[in-house]
């Protein structure tokens, strides 16, 4: 009886699909960052055609003009805001993204957690040690639950879940609440304005009030550039065509990493 009852246990279990552990959770959550990396890495490059645009839109004090070519001075704050602007594209697509990736997932709103057998969709709890989960179970998996299929089977509310989140961390990031971008760039603009009037033997008109005027000049156009990238183009991230390639051409590389997670 005993004997009989392990055979019809085990039998239960070898039909009974598994969930998604957390090795598997944290491994789907630092392959989904990888490919919105460069999605980061665009929208960015948003922000420095913004700034390219409208940080210079003022006139150059004669305190500067008279030592400093104009050109020299642009150059070197639109050189400086471009390292900046690299250096926080490699920390918002590093542990940020891939933490916040993870509790879209994982541990928000319509986790993917939980019981994959009620009702049952697939004949087996995970497949044989080297092999992958088929596609056939990924379109059978409609329902929300723990298992890799039904990642795969959702992947499209997944992705809109992660736009989102990415959103939502870029905006933080351009407000002074968070203010992460906000701080560096600022920093930026300053250091780098004081550095060329140093470089020119100008340094002694860095605290005259008309170059102090222009240096919070400048920081005023990068802190409006900021808030026009946060309100218009965050929030289109990943709706213009342009961005469709970065956004959404991965799908057949993302599905077989899924897939091959028991």
């Amino acid at each position: 009886m005993f004997k009989r009852t392990l055979l019809l246990l085990s039998t239960l279990l070898v039909n009974m699909a598994l969930a998604c552990e957390p090795e598997c959770r944290h491994g789907l959550a630092a392959a989904f960052a990888g490919f919105y990396g460069p999605v980061i890495q665009l929208s960015v490059e948003d922000l420095k055609n913004t700034f390219s645009q409208t940080l210079f839109n003022i006139t150059l004090p004669s305190q500067i003009s008279s030592t400093v070519p104009e050109d020299i001075l642009r150059n070197g704050v639109a050189n400086s805001l471009s390292e900046t602007l690299e250096l926080f594209v490699n920390q918002a697509s590093g542990k940020p993204l891939e933490d916040g990736i993870f509790a879209v997932m994982f541990s928000e709103a319509n986790p993917f957690k939980g019981d994959c057998n009620h009702p049952a969709r697939l004949t087996r709890k995970m497949p044989p040690t080297g092999e992958s989960w088929y596609r056939e179970e990924c379109e059978k998996m409609d329902y929300i639950c723990g298992n890799p299929p039904s990642i795969c089977h959702f992947l499209d509310d997944v992705k809109a879940r992660i736009v989102n989140r990415i959103k939502a961390q870029l905006s933080g990031y351009a407000t002074f609440d968070n203010g992460f971008l906000v701080r560096n760039v600022v920093q930026t603009v300053k250091m780098t304005t004081d550095a060329v009037l140093d470089d020119y033997g100008a340094g002694s008109q860095k605290d005259d009030p008309n170059v102090v005027a222009f240096k919070n000049a400048l920081i005023s156009n990068a802190l409006r550039s900021l808030d026009t990238w946060a309100e218009v183009d965050v929030k289109q991230l990943c709706n213009r065509p342009g961005q469709k390639e970065a956004c959404d051409g991965w799908d057949e590389e993302i599905i077989p990493e899924i897939l091959k997670w028991p």
